[in-house]
Order: C-alpha cells, then sequence, then structure tokens
C-alpha cells in the first residue's frame, strides 16, 4: 500500500500494481510505503487512513488466472500459499480446474477485500485494461499533484512470459471462470 498526500494506494496482486507503484513514486512528492512484515499487498481493513480518498485496479478474472499462473510458472509456487499448494500445476487448464474446485469465486472474493463491499465500495475502482489512464484519473480525483508525463512513461513492470508459458483454455473451461466469477464478472464491468 502507498500512502500519498491525499490518498491511499491499495495494491491489488496481479493487477498491474508493481508497475503503478513505481509510476507513483516516480511522479508524486510524498509517497509513504505501508506493508508491515514487507507483504505490500494491504487490504482495505488493514489501511491506516481510512480518512483518505482510496484506489485499488482489478482485472477481467480470465487474465487473472492467467498472469497468476504464468507468474508462478517463471517465480516459483509457494506451498505455504493455499492457493499455490492446493492448485499448483505445470498445466494452465489443470491449474484452473484445481482453483474452481478448490478456490471459487477467488477474484471475486480478493478483489473485495481491497475495493470493499459492492455497498461501500473505495472511491476509485481502476481497471488493468486501462492501467495509465485510470492511475491518472484516480490521482486527478484524489486531487494529488503528480507528473502525468513520467507516468506516462513508466515503463512496464513485472510482465509474465506469455511466450515460455502459453496460458490457452479451451472455452468451457473459460466459461466456468466467467461463472464462477460472475460477482466480478457482474461489479466491475467485465460482462
Amino acid at each position: 500500500m502507498l500512502i500519498l498526500p491525499q490518498s491511499c494506494f491499495l495494491h491489488v496482486p496481479k493487477t498491474g500494481g508493481i508497475w503503478a507503484t513505481r509510476a507513483i513514486r516516480a511522479a508524486v512528492r510524498q509517497v509513504e510505503e505501508y506493508a508491515p512484515g514487507g507483504d505490500p499487498h494491504r487490504e482495505l481493513a488493514e489501511c491506516p487512513c481510512a480518512e483518505k480518498f482510496k484506489m485499488a485496479f482489478v482485472r477481467h478474472p480470465v487474465d487473472s488466472y492467467r498472469s497468476y499462473w504464468q507468474y508462478k510458472m517463471g517465480a516459483g509456487w509457494d506451498d505455504q500459499n493455499p492457493q499455490d499448494s492446493l492448485c499448483r500445476s505445470d498445466d494452465f487448464p489443470t491449474f484452473v480446474s484445481k482453483v474452481l474446485q478448490h478456490l471459487p469465486g477467488i477474484c471475486s472474493v480478493g478483489f473485495e477485500r481491497f475495493t470493499g463491499p459492492r455497498t461501500a465500495p473505495i472511491e476509485f475502482i481502476g481497471k488493468f485494461e486501462s492501467l495509465v489512464d485510470d492511475l491518472v484519473r484516480g490521482l486527478s480525483l484524489a486531487g494529488e499533484g503528480f507528473d502525468e508525463p513520467v507516468i506516462r512513461a513508466t515503463p512496464p513492470q513485472n510482465v509474465s512470459d506469455r511466450r515460455r508459458f502459453p496460458a490457452e483454455l479451451p472455452a468451457e473451461l473459460e466459461q466456468a471462470i466467467r461463472e464462477t466469477e460472475h460477482e466480478a464478472m457482474e461489479r466491475y464491468g467485465y460482462t
């Protein structure tokens, strides 16, 4: 989580948060990192600045599954992480099947922990698919002073290796993700 003069940026895993963190650090004068225990993924309930404007990003659930698997294939699996220990597979469709079986709706539940419930959402929820423009819009709405050209010039970060780890799915598995993640699909406009 980043704490800025007027706002807080909540870093939702696999939604462009490493890029956004670097862009914010480069473009905003006063930025404080809030990562107790070294984990930058602090949820809304842990936000020490409830009074500040809060922003976070979400991602299409199908692409979120892809990104997570590709990242783990390159970085390695963590058996202390329940998602990894229950769902680990070198085969993407098998990984997805295991997630759907053991952790249905993981994106919907996870996104809500950062963006708040549907009845009381945070002030700004951007999308990975329009990351740069949405970060600029979120910072503007928060009233932050920032250097927009610096944000737009920040190069991509932590990009998955799609060539090395292609993540293709049969249509029925992709549809199963959409159905299982219907809450996120509807709430964040991915239908």
